[in-house]
């Protein structure tokens, strides 16, 4: 796997802050959260980056003028969303890549299903 994508699932539970969590999220925008979410369901090849490591000198990209972020690839995606697509049953492309590569297991993730916030019925 190329060096840019080593970090993708480094990380293994959420935040304590993460936007997807029942409680103790970080506080969003009205419907945001929901943005998010349904940008991750209706396009498989979208991903949602951890805000800590889109937020940190080290693995953070850039903003651009007009708060366009370009992506540094040292990102991780939030674990939380991951974990909401896992209970939905619905995971990203690649998330799908990163199971068949060993890059993470959806069995590292279920100690912490508990903490994110359920599919709606």
């Amino acid at each position: 796997m190329s060096a840019p994508y080593q970090n993708m699932f480094k990380l293994r539970r959420p935040c304590a802050n993460c936007p997807i969590l029942k409680q103790g999220a970080i506080e969003l925008a009205p419907g945001r959260v929901e943005g998010i979410i349904d940008a991750l369901v209706s396009d498989d090849h979208s991903t949602f980056y951890c805000h800590k490591t889109v937020h940190n000198g080290r693995t953070g990209g850039d903003w651009d003028d007009d708060g366009n972020y370009a992506a540094s690839g040292q990102e991780s995606m939030c674990v939380g969303a991951m974990i909401y697509l896992e209970k939905l049953g619905r995971p990203t492309v690649g998330m799908r890549v990163g199971r068949v590569l060993d890059m993470y297991s959806p069995d590292d993730l279920t100690p912490h299903f508990d903490a994110v916030i359920d599919p709606a019925n």
